[in-house]
């Protein structure tokens, strides 16, 4: 009888114990997980726990969920938008703090961030000068000394920039033709700053123009096939996400899915799925990856009378610097 009271006993304290370490396994998984992600055990890829942990994370861990050649520049849950310079020199950054938005220019070759008035940019046209496209009267600001001029579009340019509601084709080539520096965006509507030699000290010598004043051509084509059709100088300026970018040196070549070596297609460094390439730093050590508008989707729902759907839940990404190994570089880019 004693015997059958002690196994009894036993049993119970086994089945005590079970659901004790039960209840400690569920109370502690929360944790588990957390601190599994956010040093990069696991779950790195998840969109899941990216949304519910990441921004949650101590601040030092962000960069530990990615792999050594990848380097954190701007965190996740800070980062609003980007624009990369023409040489891959500075990435002008909007981030967000206690949601109060701020700008920055980070210098891509010392890491240091430069504090810059609060401008909406649009796009650089070089390292130094910016460019500020909000319709009739766009602007150009000089950004060593903060000054800002004033540019209107071709259209309002001349009185006789339009004759009868049509563009003055042939006053077009003419001041392109004189111009010293013709600027080719590829941003929005592919317009074209044109800046004359004197533009800093007249600014009325500059103006821009787009696809509403060429009247000709393919839609998404026009402006650069009428700037070569008459033999115009001008440099391009890259739109946002390209889907290639070479490198300074040629040898390779970045892609959303990582870095390519050009002769041969080998695949040198692996790309982060959550991020786009924007293209190499001025060094041509390093490539830079952003989120695309505002980072992948976690949730989708369907829009009423309609087969399309809509992104409900973006999950913030990182903006990343992917560093080339040491191999891959010429002589004279390694220290």
């Amino acid at each position: 009888m004693k015997r059958t009271q002690t196994e009894t006993s036993t049993t119970k304290r086994r089945g005590y114990r079970f659901w004790l370490i039960c209840i400690a396994i569920i109370l502690g998984l929360p944790f588990l997980l957390y601190y599994g992600y956010c040093w990069g055990l696991w779950g790195r890829n998840s969109l899941l726990l990216q949304y519910v942990f990441q921004c949650n994370c101590p601040p030092a861990s962000e960069e530990a969920r990615y792999p050594e050649y990848v380097n954190v520049i701007v965190p996740a849950c800070r980062y609003v938008s980007s624009i990369l310079s023409p040489t891959g020199r500075f990435l002008y950054v909007r981030e967000k703090n206690d949601n109060v938005d701020s700008a920055f220019l980070l210098d891509l070759y010392t890491i240091d961030r430069i504090e810059i008035n609060d401008s909406l940019l649009s796009t650089f046209l070089t390292d130094d000068l910016w460019f500020v496209e909000s319709g009739l009267e766009d602007e150009i600001i000089d950004r060593t000394n903060g000054i800002i001029y004033s540019i209107q579009t071709f259209r309002f340019w001349r009185e006789n920039a339009y004759i009868n509601g049509e563009p003055n084709l042939e006053l077009l080539v003419v001041s392109l033709e004189q111009a010293e520096r013709v600027f080719f965006t590829q941003r929005y509507n592919d317009t074209v700053v044109v800046l004359m030699s004197d533009f800093t000290a007249n600014p009325n010598r500059g103006f821009t123009f787009s696809r509403s004043d060429i009247p000709m051509g393919e839609f998404n084509s026009r402006v650069e096939q009428f700037l070569q059709e008459n033999n115009i100088v001008y440099q391009t300026i890259r739109e946002d996400f390209p889907t290639e970018v070479i490198s300074p040196n040629g040898r390779l070549v970045a892609r959303n899915k990582g870095i390519y070596l050009v002769a041969t297609g080998q695949k040198v460094i692996e790309g982060i799925s959550s991020v786009r390439v924007r293209g190499w730093t001025n060094d041509g050590r390093s490539v830079i990856y952003t989120p695309y508008f505002g980072g992948p989707c976690l949730f989708r729902i369907g829009i009423p009378l309609g087969d399309d759907t809509t992104c409900f839940i973006r999950v913030s990404q990182p903006v990343l610097l992917l560093k080339v190994p040491e191999e891959y570089l010429t002589p004279t880019e390694t220290p």
